[in-house]
């Protein structure tokens, strides 16, 4: 019975004392979604960073109660540091702000051609922030720039940046998310140096930035533009288009592309890759690294103006090769450029690290003179599996 009568007593004790004795309304806080870091012209205060923050009453207009604004607000200081950047941002923003709920990055292109160095040291020395953060480059501009865009289609810019580069992996396969530990992870690699993806503006204009862009059919909004290449934390160059998608197909990143090759003069054949699987080898001969990308792609012809018997398998064969002929060449292309720019992007001297650790201890130092002359070699298999509705494109009178 006394057993009986102390439960009772813990458990109305735990009754009273139980519930969220730090719960506050989302109007008591200021919650930072999206950051932006660009480069200050006072070299005493060298970062100028923007805050964006949730704006409670303009969540809410959709809503029977209504409200106020728009769905974000952004605040701008500038600092010697990122993390005096977050105190000294209490001077302009009206609430606690708080970093648990940050979700995107954005820094700047000229910061990042300076050098990206320890800047992300406070986001993997803080408590509050989270380094599974994905970081963006802001193309031809700054960070505060992008993220002032009052979007057409996403209630806030950070939720348009993350959503069209999400969508542009699945569906294209130019670029992919890279979280804030990956970026640490890679700026303290000796064997694979940085790529970030880069986002700009489509249409700048000066509505960009006012509720006024809603009201054209044609608005500024977000797009991906580019990889950002780098070599030592700066960044050295951009790569576009097929180039850029060249490193996502080897470093096995893309999870679906449309492959357009030339059949004839003015005539393309469009394969749809869904399944890609690349393997990197790397060997020793003669002292000097041989490098090998082994990969493998599956998909079907979703389109052709090509008058070809695409029933015959023989045909089928003679367009897998020049398919894999293709692909060769714009892998190939891509990794001469980075050998040129002595930017190990791909990550060959992880794998060479992993497979011959005795000569990579011996020879790291000097990784990015020996993978820019280093020879590379590679094998591309092609598969299609379909070539969907129909066999052959219909012909026109």
């Amino acid at each position: 019975m006394k057993s009986y009568l102390s439960l009772l007593w813990i458990t109305a004790l735990c009754l009273c004392v139980s519930g969220c004795s730090n719960y506050r309304e989302l109007n008591q806080i200021g919650v930072i979604i999206g950051m932006g870091i660009d480069e200050n012209k006072n070299s005493e205060e060298p970062y100028k960073v923007t805050y964006q923050i949730i704006n409670p009453s303009g969540l809410s207009q959709g809503s029977s109660s209504g409200g106020q604004g728009l769905p974000v607000i952004n605040y701008t200081v500038t600092a010697k540091t990122l993390v005096e950047a977050l105190k000294k941002a209490s001077v302009v923003i009206p609430r606690e702000h708080i970093t648990s709920h940050l979700s995107l990055i954005v820094v700047g292109e000229k910061l990042a051609r300076n050098g990206l160095s320890l800047l992300f040291d406070a986001l993997d020395r803080g408590k509050q922030a989270r380094t599974s953060i994905p970081v963006f480059i802001a193309r031809d501009g700054t960070a505060e720039k992008l993220l002032g865009v009052i979007e057409p289609f996403e209630v806030t810019p950070v939720k348009s940046i993350l959503s069209t580069s999400q969508n542009n992996q699945k569906m294209y396969g130019i670029v992919s998310n890279v979280q804030g530990y990956e970026v640490i992870s890679m700026l303290l690699s000796e064997g694979k140096d940085l790529s970030l993806p880069g986002i700009n503006i489509n249409k700048p204009s000066q509505k960009a930035e006012e509720a006024g862009n809603l009201d054209n059919t044609s608005p500024s909004a977000m797009q991906v533009k580019g990889l950002a290449m780098f070599r030592k934390g700066k960044l050295v160059r951009w790569l576009d288009g097929d180039e850029a998608r060249s490193v996502q197909l080897v470093t096995s990143e893309v999870k679906s592309t449309a492959l357009v090759f030339p059949c004839s003069i003015n005539e393309n054949i469009t394969v749809t890759a869904t399944g890609i699987k690349s393997k990197i080898k790397t060997k020793i001969r003669h002292g000097q690294p041989f490098i090998h990308t082994d990969l493998n792609v599956m998909g079907e012809i979703t389109e052709t103006s090509c008058q070809k018997d695409l029933s015959n398998p023989k045909v089928l064969k003679e367009l897998e090769k020049e398919v894999q002929n293709e692909i060769q060449k714009e892998i190939t292309k891509t990794i001469h450029i980075a050998q040129k720019e002595k930017a190990d992007i791909f990550g060959f001297g992880d794998s060479l690290s992993r497979t011959n650790p005795r000569y990579w201890r011996q020879h790291k130092q000097n990784w990015e003179n020996l993978f820019s002359s280093a020879k590379i070699s590679m094998n591309v298999n092609v598969s299609i599996v379909n070539t969907g509705m129909r066999t052959n494109p219909y012909e026109v009178n």
